[in-house]
């Protein structure tokens, strides 16, 4: 329609201007996202080309495979309980149906309309990842924070850490090209990389290593298969070790810890009672601990009572002795001499290790999870674990068809009930894996077209040699092992806009 208006690719210009908009939106809102899908659908519709929207279609192997799993969602309304939520379900789901339908319907087929919408993604990223980063180093804005978690202004810091990974994939995939600054997209990769560990997300961390690991296989691969090989082979040990490190058990010896000194240096008395461990020096936390010296100088150094709480709502006296455990001073007036400024200011926080910065702190953080379980509740590792517990519980009972659309709250909530779960009511969530949500959701049916999906749209890019597909499957795949990715509206669109993208082979004259 507009073509006879204003030109034959007026539609295409339009297309292209929708998906960037799309991109760009992508890290900032759900309205520019909304708005742009609208833009783009409504653009398909006035150029009306309908047999060519039909034939690329039913032609796409990849979208038809997306279209059953979407459609098996519509189905598994059929055996659920809670029909409202089920199709509230359905509705969050459809940029993963919309998206891809269009970007099926009209493909975008020259490698220079991709890197516009790629440059947009990557642009929106960076601006919103160094806005996320100056409020939380205080360059501006009024935010006080009271967890790291909150630096990510603009939506879920899970979510956005694979957003800023997969843009230091496109960084790297822009410095391939050779068409763009070369000083300019080693300080893109460079600050991606540093936002990506200041942040604390382990999933995006991990994220990133799939970029690394992806990208150095892809080239290897092209120049020798023997070293790509070879090279995977490392990088799998060196991850298998981080995470052996990870998870190793922290153990000391109790016969270490029967004769410690008595008295303080003041000739006060000192509370010994070695229990939990201190992953950062793998020392018991409570040792060494003057109650009577730690309250009078803590009040000559900070304003919050030492029984009263931290910014966080936990004991500060707590918080202290842990942090003060991490620094592996004694708990008295000499260890609080060692305090710094910084110190005291990161207790009154809430924190409660001198590891406090960068993904080491977050690493020290599992590791005292793991090694000090208990009460789940307010740890998001033990949490999880639950989570999965439950999850397979449901999905062993359900295997089949799963418990419907919608109904996994149902399920879980029971089950939680029938295991007596030590979880507070508000901490009762879902399982933080896609692959579980799907099974016990849907049965083996969706879950087997989801990997049927995934896997072939691995293969089939893999043989174009896509690195940008390459590197975006990965970081989806791996992130579904501790997320429910197609659960929100950000997760749903990455998914449906970066699978569209590469659907359809590009022509090779672009």
């Amino acid at each position: 329609m507009l073509n006879r208006i204003f030109g034959a690719n007026t539609h295409n210009y339009l297309h292209i201007l929708g998906l960037s908009g799309l991109a760009f939106g992508l890290p900032l809102n759900k309205v520019v996202m909304s708005v742009s899908m609208m833009f783009l659908v409504l653009n398909l519709l006035l150029e009306a080309d309908f047999k060519s929207y039909w034939q690329h279609i039913t032609s796409n192997k990849l979208f038809l495979l997306i279209l059953a799993f979407f459609s098996f969602h519509a189905v598994g309304l059929l055996w659920s309980e809670d029909l409202g939520y089920g199709f509230h379900d359905l509705k969050v789901k459809l940029p993963m149906l919309i998206v891809p339908l269009v970007l099926t319907a009209k493909p975008v087929h020259k490698k220079s309309f991709l890197n516009l919408v790629l440059f947009s993604f990557i642009t929106s990223v960076c601006i919103t990842s160094f806005i996320n980063y100056g409020n939380y180093a205080q360059w501006f804005g009024p935010r006080e924070y009271l967890d790291i978690r909150g630096m990510s202004l603009f939506g879920s810091h899970v979510r956005y850490a694979l957003l800023v990974a997969m843009s230091a994939g496109i960084s790297i995939y822009f410095y391939t090209q050779k068409k763009y600054p070369t000083i300019v997209l080693i300080v893109l990769f460079i600050w991606f990389n540093y936002y990506t560990f200041y942040s604390q997300v382990i999933s995006g961390a991990i994220s990133l290593g799939v970029v690394y690991l992806m990208c150095t296989f892809y080239w290897a691969w092209k120049k020798h298969k023997l070293i790509a090989i070879s090279g995977l082979g490392v990088l799998v040990i060196l991850i298998v070790l981080g995470t052996a490190w990870v998870l190793r058990p922290i153990t000391y010896d109790l016969a270490e810890y029967q004769n410690l000194p008595a008295k303080t240096a003041e000739g006060n008395w000192y509370y010994h009672k070695p229990g939990p461990v201190a992953p950062e020096t793998g020392k018991p936390v409570d040792i060494f601990i003057c109650e009577l010296e730690l309250k009078r100088e803590w009040k000559k150094v900070s304003k919050i009572a030492y029984d009263g709480k931290d910014k966080k709502g936990q004991l500060i006296k707590g918080t202290l002795i842990r942090y003060m455990a991490s620094l592996d001073v004694t708990k008295d007036a000499v260890g609080v001499a060692h305090l710094t400024k910084d110190d005291i200011l990161a207790i009154e926080h809430g924190l409660a290790s001198s590891y406090n910065v960068g993904i080491i702190a977050r690493l020290y953080g599992l590791q005292y999870q793991l090694n000090n379980t208990g009460d789940p509740n307010g740890h998001s590792l033990l949490q999880r674990l639950e989570y999965w517990e439950t999850g397979l519980q449901i999905a062993q009972k359900n295997w089949i068809l799963g418990v419907g659309t919608g109904d996994a709250q149902i399920a879980f909530d029971k089950q939680y009930e029938l295991n007596n779960s030590q979880l507070y009511p508000e901490n009762r969530d879902r399982t933080h894996n896609m692959f579980l949500t799907v099974l016990l959701s849907l049965g083996i049916i969706g879950l087997s077209l989801l990997v049927w999906s995934h896997f072939k749209y691995l293969v089939d890019n893999l043989k174009q040699r896509n690195l940008v597909a390459v590197i975006f499957i990965s970081i989806i795949l791996v992130s579904y092992l501790i997320e429910d990715t197609l659960e929100t509206q950000a997760g749903i669109t990455f998914f449906g806009l970066f699978y569209g993208l590469f659907s359809t082979p590009f022509k090779k004259e672009s």
